[in-house]
């Protein structure tokens, strides 16, 4: 039997792998729509669209084989991932092209390492490896170092740009965060702060000064598209996601139709939302119509709530021997 606080913490696993697919399927019919046009048609996205209603792309399906590869195989080296990923793909899914022509290669037995380097040159800095990672996140919530290197692994499989390697380290940090603060009042600047005090990459600690500026003025969407960014790209699209959180941190629901309303790269950014929300706030917090629309096949919404509990099963009996929490609770 589970006391409160695991059961919590429970909540805030299934919270972040469903959100990550809630938010995904969310914003998977307005993808690459300018935030316009969404108004125009859609008003807010506040219901999932078709066709098909529900459905997810290769964001929750990479997330899926990030929470696989966790459970599963004692390795943990990218030549596991790049096999597990191999193994998992389902060109239906939405896949873009160089990830594509990424795991052609080694469908036809090319190494990870250079099929990644024939199709990135040096390396991919976009968001895909950030949108995937937040069951690294749930797996490591307790310390950040060993958080970090799996992160790391996991994302130079296919994301082996620096900028792409950092944004899958923040976006976890952001969710291992959430994580840990979900029983305390949330007070966003002081977590911009937590994370930004120890961001690695100079480009990732000036959008996370924007973030917090953003929040301290209150700004429009239209200026956090202009400054956060909308786009595919790991730079411009992981402190979004974060400021999407902040800014509407009432609500899970709020964060995530936010995310959804800027445009762009509606779907990566919504799963990153939702990850991150959802988080903190839990499964229980994940609107009822919207857990319910959510495809529910052989790997659907039971699925990945199954995979959440496994990862809190795991992370609970590495938790006696940590400590509650390797990072550092925000200034008051």
């Amino acid at each position: 039997m589970l006391d409160a606080s695991s059961q919590g913490l429970r909540d805030g696993f299934r919270g972040a792998l469903l959100g990550t697919a809630v938010g995904d399927a969310l914003g998977r019919p307005v993808k690459g729509w300018s935030a316009a046009r969404i108004a125009r048609e859609h008003g807010e996205v506040r219901d999932m669209l078709g066709p098909p209603r529900g459905r997810y792309t290769e964001d929750t399906q990479m997330m899926i084989a990030v929470a696989e590869w966790v459970l599963d195989d004692g390795a943990l080296d990218g030549e596991s991932f790049a096999k597990r990923i191999l193994r998992e793909h389902d060109p239906d899914r939405d896949y873009g092209r160089t990830t594509t022509d990424f795991l052609r290669r080694l469908r036809g037995g090319e190494g990870w390492e250079t099929a990644a380097e024939h199709v990135f040159a040096r390396g991919s800095f976009g968001n895909g490896a950030a949108a995937r990672i937040a069951p690294c996140a749930l797996a490591q919530h307790r310390d950040r170092e060993a958080l970090e290197r799996v992160v790391e692994t996991c994302a130079a499989v296919t994301h082996g740009h620096p900028l792409g390697i950092a944004g899958a380290v923040l976006q976890a940090r952001q969710v291992a965060l959430a994580l840990g603060q979900r029983d305390e009042p949330l007070d966003p600047l002081s977590f911009v702060v937590e994370l930004r005090s120890t961001a690695r990459s100079i480009e990732f600690r000036q959008k996370l000064r924007t973030v917090e500026e953003c929040l301290e003025r209150q700004v429009p969407p239209s200026v956090v598209r202009d400054r956060l960014g909308a786009n595919a790209t790991a730079l411009g699209s992981v402190p979004t996601a974060l400021y999407c959180f902040l800014s509407q941190a009432e609500s899970f629901e709020a964060a995530v139709v936010f995310a959804v309303a800027l445009g762009g790269e509606t779907d990566s950014i919504g799963a990153m939302t939702g990850a991150i929300a959802g988080a903190y706030h839990g499964l229980s917090a994940i609107p009822a119509r919207w857990r319910a629309g959510i495809e529910d096949g052989p790997k659907g919404a039971s699925f990945i709530e199954r995979l959440a509990d496994r990862l809190f099963e795991k992370a609970t009996l590495r938790a006696a021997a940590q400590p509650k929490s390797l990072f550092r609770q925000p200034e008051r």
